[in-house]
Formats: structure tokens, C-alpha cells, sequence
């Protein structure tokens, strides 16, 4: 994995990485190992982020700005500052299966699955937090039919 210098500039991605839950509990020296994989990312207003269908399979984390999620459609949720999506393209090649939209200017940082494949297997614990987010989603999914 690419190695950081001290007093890199990707400090403050280190930071905002260590503030998504999916990365929570990971030592800072292997989120400096993640910033320096993460592209940053500008988006205007009325850009698509990504597309439902797509085959892309990149993770991404809002610095700044807002995002819709937007499912066939329609909006079923709003993404800020700290919060991500994507964490399923980590996983699989599957088609996207939410455009996501920007309504502010945004600027986000997003991890390829092909770079972050190898961290999975060296890191369990992010590995285990995706299954439990994803187990969270598929719970919240189910209980929105009863």
C-alpha cells in the first residue's frame, strides 16, 4: 500500500474517513494508507454522482455538499458531509442500484473496489462492518413491508 509522509495534506481525509462508521475503530496509520488511494472528487449542482445501473464500482465519502439518492425516480434520501455510499460496489459488480445526485456544489473522495479489495482482506474488521451495514439495510428494508 502507498505510504504517507508526515505532515501530509491528506490529514484532514484521514480525519473525515475516521469519522465514517464504517471505518471506525481503524488505526490512523491505515487510514493514512486509505486517503492516499482515495480520488477527490468535484461535483455541480445537478450532477450525477452515479447512476442506477452503472457497472462503476467506486465508494464514496461527502466532504462538502449535499447528495440525493434517488431510486427509479424517485428521492428516498438525503446525503451530507461525512456520509457515504457505494459500500456495495466494494463487494460486488453489481449494477448501481441508486443514482446519486448532487443538489450543492460537492466535494468527495471515493475509493475504487479494485484498490480497496486488497485492505478488505487485510482489514476483517472493515470487511465486518460492511456485512452489518448491510445487514442493517436489508433489516430496515424488511420491516418497511409490515
Amino acid at each position: 500500500m502507498p505510504k504517507l509522509r508526515s505532515g501530509s495534506p491528506a490529514t484532514p481525509l484521514v480525519d473525515l474517513l475516521a469519522a465514517v462508521p464504517l471505518f471506525a475503530g481503524i488505526s490512523k496509520k491505515k487510514l493514512a494508507q486509505l486517503a492516499a488511494m482515495c480520488r477527490e472528487e468535484r461535483f455541480a449542482p445537478g450532477a450525477a454522482v452515479v447512476t442506477q445501473g452503472d457497472m462503476s464500482g467506486r465508494f464514496y465519502v461527502l466532504a462538502e455538499g449535499s447528495a440525493d439518492v434517488i431510486v427509479r425516480g424517485h428521492v428516498v434520501a438525503s446525503l451530507g458531509p461525512r456520509q457515504y455510499f457505494g459500500e456495495y460496489a466494494l463487494l460486488d459488480r453489481a449494477p448501481r442500484s441508486a443514482s446519486v445526485v448532487a443538489t450543492t456544489p460537492v466535494h468527495a473522495y471515493s475509493l475504487a473496489s479494485i484498490t480497496l479489495r486488497p485492505v478488505l482482506k487485510e482489514e476483517p474488521e472493515i470487511t465486518y462492518r460492511l456485512l452489518l451495514n448491510a445487514c442493517e439495510r436489508i433489516r430496515a428494508l424488511e420491516s418497511s413491508f409490515v
